[in-house]
């Protein structure tokens, strides 16, 4: 079984700006310094004419995890994720994303659009979490793609705020 994600968020600045962000090196350093969290590190940055492919990973304290996963898996997590972003045809383009905790049988994948709206943007995600443990497999699920919406939202006005800083 699996847990649907599906999210919508609105952005205040050009689509072509937040795609030009995406392009840019500096953003992905100082976005995951800022909304990463404790040990957050960015593996790899790939930018490719006008496509991007980031490697990151976040790290979660034991302390801050819920029971149900601590009891099934003692010590703080490490997840691996992959954002992928392509070229940007003046209205819009599309992405993919990724995410796995190393030594769990969980893992999040799915597909984003970036779109032009009136002034602004909106990025659609729409993907799936499946997590292989017997009995907590739906709760933990709902756990991962609640933390990954929050992630989203923190991200967003992030990156509202350094294309403004950076326009």
């Amino acid at each position: 079984m699996a847990t649907r994600l599906e999210r919508s968020l609105d952005y205040p600045i050009p689509a072509q700006a937040l795609h030009t962000a995406y392009l840019t090196e500096q953003y992905w350093r100082e976005r995951v310094a800022e909304v990463g969290g404790e040990g957050a590190r960015v593996d790899e940055i790939a930018i490719t004419g006008d496509s991007v492919r980031v490697r990151v990973v976040h790290v979660i304290g034991e302390d801050r995890l819920p029971p149900v996963v601590t009891a099934i898996r003692p010590g703080g997590l490490e997840i691996h994720r992959e954002e992928d972003w392509g070229p940007f045809d003046g209205s819009r383009c599309a992405g993919s994303f990724s995410a796995r905790i190393e030594g769990a049988p969980a893992q999040l994948s799915g597909t984003a659009v970036l779109d032009t709206v009136g002034d602004g943007a909106r990025i659609t995600a729409s993907g799936t979490a499946q997590v292989g443990i017997p009995f907590v497999a739906g709760k933990v699920e709902s756990l991962v793609v609640e933390n990954l919406q929050e992630l989203m939202e923190s991200e967003r006005d992030f990156t509202v705020e350094w294309v403004h800083a950076h326009a």
